[in-house]
């Protein structure tokens, strides 16, 4: 069936900024492949004038297991996933790459003045999402998001299919969501990933565990299909490009299923984000 909603959908615009900071979360799966795509985005960026950065922060160290579906060789079991990746592409790309080895706290994101910052969870665990959602606490009511969590995920149990969903509020009403109520003409709001996806919160019974479980042990748990990272990440880094470089982005969650070759968005039309007004 024909979506009709992508002919209504208005273009996201994120306001006068000069500069955009990227804050990955999560360097295994999705994170490892996504990597070298934000550091192009970042050369792309930069040449437009705005000033773009990148930290990618993981507290995970590679582990046998972790190959071949993540973006590691052998060589480099035992390291740190968040440092192996930003020594290799910020040689290979000579731009500088932010890396903070431990787990991820929201105190790390920080607004400033004429700044976006794009918050991107890798992570398979529903705890670590609970702190990037709270992130978006730092955006005030009715105003244009200084912050913005950008959610990857994949469904896991060897099935080839997964999510990107894109948000700035978890309180989306008529009053935040245009540059004007009655006659808008673009975005300045989405709904966070939380409120298309609320089970994003919600633990898996394998997180509840006594002592906790690493991410490997939780990995055999949840087994991810072979190629699903490298999807994501090419639907992940599409979506980022349209919201800081080329503009006009009119999508806020794209799902897929690889294994039957479907794909369906959310856009960004007034009757579609109707449905998750607060």
């Amino acid at each position: 069936m024909l979506d009709l909603e992508y002919s209504k959908a208005l273009p996201l615009l994120l306001g006068n900024y000069h500069s955009v900071e990227f804050v990955m979360v999560g360097c295994g799966g999705t994170g490892g492949f996504l990597a070298p795509s934000l550091a192009r985005l970042i050369l792309a960026i930069n040449e437009t004038g705005k000033r773009a950065s990148v930290t990618f922060v993981d507290f995970d160290s590679i582990e046998p297991i972790n190959i071949p579906r993540q973006n590691f060789v052998r060589c480099e079991i035992g390291l740190n996933k968040a440092q192996v990746l930003a020594t290799r592409y910020s040689l290979a790309y000579g731009i500088e790459i932010g890396v903070i080895p431990s787990k991820f706290q929201r105190e790390m994101v920080k607004s400033g003045w004429g700044k976006v910052t794009v918050v991107i969870g890798a992570v398979d665990q529903a705890a670590a999402r609970v702190e990037i959602s709270q992130t978006l606490d730092i955006n005030q009511p009715y105003q244009t998001s200084q912050v913005w969590w950008l959610d990857c995920g994949n469904q896991g149990n060897g099935i080839p299919a997964g999510q990107v969903l894109l948000g700035s509020t978890h309180s989306l009403t008529p009053q935040n969501v245009f540059n004007e109520p009655d006659t808008p003409n673009f975005c300045v709001n989405l709904p966070s990933p939380s409120l298309v996806a609320p089970t994003l919160l919600t633990p898996n019974p394998e997180e509840l565990e006594s002592p906790p479980l690493s991410c490997a042990e939780i990995a055999l748990y949840n087994q991810q299909a072979l190629f699903i990272n490298q999807r994501v990440a090419a639907e992940a880094i599409e979506m980022l490009a349209q919201l800081t470089l080329t503009g006009g982005l009119k999508r806020f969650a794209t799902f897929f299923h690889a294994g039957v070759g479907s794909s369906r968005s959310f856009y960004t039309s007034p009757n579609t984000l109707s449905k998750f007004y607060s």
